[in-house]
């Protein structure tokens, strides 16, 4: 089934509600009832937390994506954004203001750790991307271990979260939003399992990739082979 996103926002943690966030929210719900072709197909908002930490780990296609959750999710979110964007006052204030963050993506980002962690010990919510760069095309790509890594030491629950259409909503060097089939699926909350970060992660991985179509999940040996660039990525906050 599909479901229309919420009118208003829930319960939350630590976020704040600032007039600048409300606005972006507003504006983020209009883009999203423009850009989806249709209804957005919308599945387990249900299994969304009313209240409480919350890492919310999904894959990531589009400059859309975080757009896509920030106009659906009931709940404030604090999100990492890569830090080059804060060299902009203006947009680092605007940034703030609705609760996004600095993550050094080229290096474990401690700072990015520390924040992440005191968000989701209040009780807040934190997005992560743990494939750290867009995939392209839409298969998703392997997650860093630092996704594994925050949820352990946090010992928060993790909602995975599967989106696809979005790559055509808003391509690669477009800033212009097209219409596409936008699809946005939710699985129950867990703890991973695994005795160390790296078999959290895998298992963290399995469960947002199953939430995919079969042809957009990662490929059975991990190599990349649909011209995904290498390197460290978002969320990489490697144990130390």
């Amino acid at each position: 089934m599909s479901a229309a996103p919420p009118p208003t926002a829930g319960p939350d943690g630590p976020g704040r509600r600032t007039r600048t966030l409300g606005v972006t929210l507003f504006g983020l719900r209009r883009l999203l009832a423009y850009a989806a072709s249709g209804k957005p197909d919308i599945q387990g908002l249900e299994l969304i937390p009313e209240s409480g930490p919350l890492l919310l780990c999904s894959n990531h296609v589009s400059n859309y994506d975080p757009l896509l959750l920030g106009a659906v999710v009931p709940r404030v979110m604090h999100a990492m954004a890569k830090s080059e964007l804060f060299r902009n006052p203006f947009l680092a204030r605007y940034l703030r203001a609705c609760n996004v963050f600095p993550i050094r993506r080229e290096e474990a980002d401690a700072a990015a750790l520390r924040t992440a962690l005191g968000v989701l010990k209040e009780g807040g919510v934190v997005v992560l991307f743990p494939e750290g760069h867009r995939s392209h095309g839409a298969r998703m790509r392997p997650f860093s271990r630092g996704a594994g890594y925050l949820a352990r030491r946090s010992g928060a629950p993790v909602l995975p979260c599967a989106i696809w259409g979005t790559e055509q909503v808003l391509p690669r060097g477009k800033l212009r939003p097209r219409r596409a089939e936008v699809h946005l699926h939710f699985g129950p909350t867990f703890l991973p399992v695994g005795a160390d970060s790296e078999a959290a992660t895998r298992d963290l991985e399995r469960r947002v990739a199953a939430l995919l179509p079969p042809g957009l999940r990662p490929l059975a040996d991990g190599n990349q082979r649909d011209g995904e660039d290498e390197g460290t990525v978002d969320g990489d906050l490697a144990a130390r």
